[in-house]
Parts: C-alpha cells; sequence; structure tokens
C-alpha cells in the first residue's frame, strides 16, 4: 500500500473515533461527486484544524487567507501546514524552527500562511504554505507536502512556454544558486514546481521543503532537486525536513510544557506511529 492510500485509511479512522464524524465528504473527479472516508463534509471543514487551537486561528488575522479547494480533506498539506506553524505562532515559539534550521539568530518574526511569490510577474503567482522573516531582510519560504505523490509538473504547452520564456528564464538566468541544467526550458517544465520555488533563493532567502519521510515520492524528488539543481551556493540556501524529526524535536525541547502534548496530538493525527510496519518518529 502507498504512502498516500495508508495515510488516507488511517485518516479515515481518526475522522470517526477522534472527531465524532461518521459521514463521508465529497470531492468531484472527472464530472461525479464522489465520497471518501478520510474527507470531511465540508461544513465540518473547521475540525481539520486540532481542537486547543481551534478557535483561536479562526479568530485571528491568519484565518484571513484563501483556503484551499480541498481544505477540507484530512489530508490537506493546508490545514496540515496551519496546525504545524499556527501553535507556535500563538506561543511565541517560532524560535524553535529557526534552531531546528541551524539559525542562531532568529529574532522578530512576521509569520504568515499563503505568502504570493514577490518576484514573478505573471497573472497567476507561486504562493509559499509559510513564509516568515526572522530580521529586518532575512526570510523563510516554506513549502509543506503530506501525501501528494511528488512535485507537480507543467504541460510543455504555449501558455507554459510562454510563462518560462517571460518570467522564470530571467530568475534563472540571473540566480547564482541554480545549477545550469535549470535554464532548459523542458528540464523547468518536467521539475515546474520544485523549481518555482527554488528561483525564490537569494542572499537573504532560504527555502524549506518539507514532508514526511515515509513519503519516498516527495522525498526523492526533494533530494533530487537539492543535489542535481543546485549549485554549492545554493545548497546553503535551502534545507530538507523530515517533518518527522521536525515534531521530534518540538517535543523534545518542549517536555515540560503544553505545546509537547499538543504535538503528540499533531503526530497521532499525520503521523501514526507505525506506517508499513516501521516507526515514523527516528531519533534525533
Amino acid at each position: 500500500m502507498s504512502f498516500h492510500d495508508a495515510t488516507c485509511e488511517h485518516l479515515a479512522k481518526y475522522k470517526v473515533d477522534q472527531l465524532r464524524v461518521e459521514e463521508n465528504g465529497q470531492f468531484r473527479f472527472r464530472g461525479k461527486n464522489l465520497l471518501k472516508p478520510h474527507i470531511l463534509p465540508i461544513q465540518h471543514r473547521q475540525l481539520n484544524i486540532l481542537e486547543e487551537y481551534r478557535n483561536r486561528f479562526f479568530d485571528s488575522n491568519h484565518a484571513r487567507i484563501k483556503f484551499h479547494r480541498y481544505f477540507h480533506h484530512l489530508n490537506s498539506s493546508q490545514a496540515m501546514c496551519i496546525n504545524l506553524f499556527y501553535p507556535l505562532i500563538a506561543e511565541n515559539r517560532l524560535d524553535l524552527v529557526t534552531r531546528f534550521l541551524g539559525i542562531k539568530s532568529a529574532v522578530n518574526f512576521e509569520p504568515c500562511f499563503e505568502k504570493d511569490s514577490d518576484v514573478e510577474f505573471a497573472d497567476r503567482h507561486t504562493s509559499f504554505d509559510f513564509h516568515t522573516r526572522y530580521s529586518k531582510t532575512e526570510e523563510l519560504f516554506v513549502e509543506v507536502k503530506y501525501t501528494e505523490k511528488g512535485f507537480s509538473k507543467a504541460r510543455s504547452d504555449k501558455e507554459h512556454k510562454q510563462k518560462f520564456k517571460d518570467t522564470y528564464d530571467p530568475l534563472v538566468e540571473r540566480s547564482p544558486y541554480l545549477a545550469d541544467i535549470c535554464r532548459s526550458e523542458q528540464f523547468f517544465l518536467n521539475h515546474y514546481q520544485v523549481l518555482r520555488n527554488l528561483v525564490h533563493i537569494s542572499e537573504t532567502r532560504q527555502v524549506v521543503l518539507l514532508f514526511p519521510a515515509a513519503n519516498s515520492a516527495v522525498a526523492g524528488e526533494a533530494d533530487h532537486a537539492y543535489e542535481k539543481m543546485l549549485t554549492d551556493a545554493g545548497r546553503t540556501k535551502v534545507k530538507i525536513v523530515r517533518l518527522e524529526k521536525l515534531i521530534a524535536f518540538i517535543e523534545f525541547e518542549c517536555q515540560s510544557d503544553s505545546l509537547a502534548t499538543y504535538y503528540a496530538m499533531f503526530r497521532k493525527k499525520y503521523l501514526p506511529s507505525v506506517v508499513f510496519g516501521v516507526s515514523l518518529l527516528p531519533l534525533i
């Protein structure tokens, strides 16, 4: 069973056992409305945010974002991102993330969800799942994956070729962080989503690719991007983060406070202790 299927099976049980919702939710696929047990009925979509911070999040300015069409799916990476980062925002503990990343001097955080690109000149901009400044000039751009089956590609059609020429080719051309192979139009389109993220690297900007280690499809593509699409300088500006290790670090650092209890609940939802018969929570 794939990571996607095993996780959706777990979340279907979670929906009934933990959220007490037995009704299946639906999504439209190829002109049909399909009912799936890992999807919440749309009227219950707020339950996709863990209970301890649910009301605080929806009452905050951070909830003034465009929610994804499939936010009510329990495997929504947007919902997982909010569940991961919002408690750290609420408790002023984003330093846990920067310390995990090896950033020692982070202060004055300015976090947000769904951060639109400010370097792309196009009708539709890349949107990062999470973003924060951590000094007057330095920034983190975070791309979160959960059960996705990899980073998306782009069709080699007129629209995408024109967008590459107008928007991405100039960014790649002047970047000292991207390998020469990224300047190929077809290569860029074949690795469209991950390269749309990586073009945002700069002297003051780092990009984080964050996902469960058990998602081997995403892990393989992220590791390939790190090794093959970046220069040596680029590799200093990109962090490949396994979600399990970040959660283990947060729980270890917060043993004496309520965040440890919260992230145990996060792990219960998103990182069940055993999938495929192996532990998903490695020791640091």
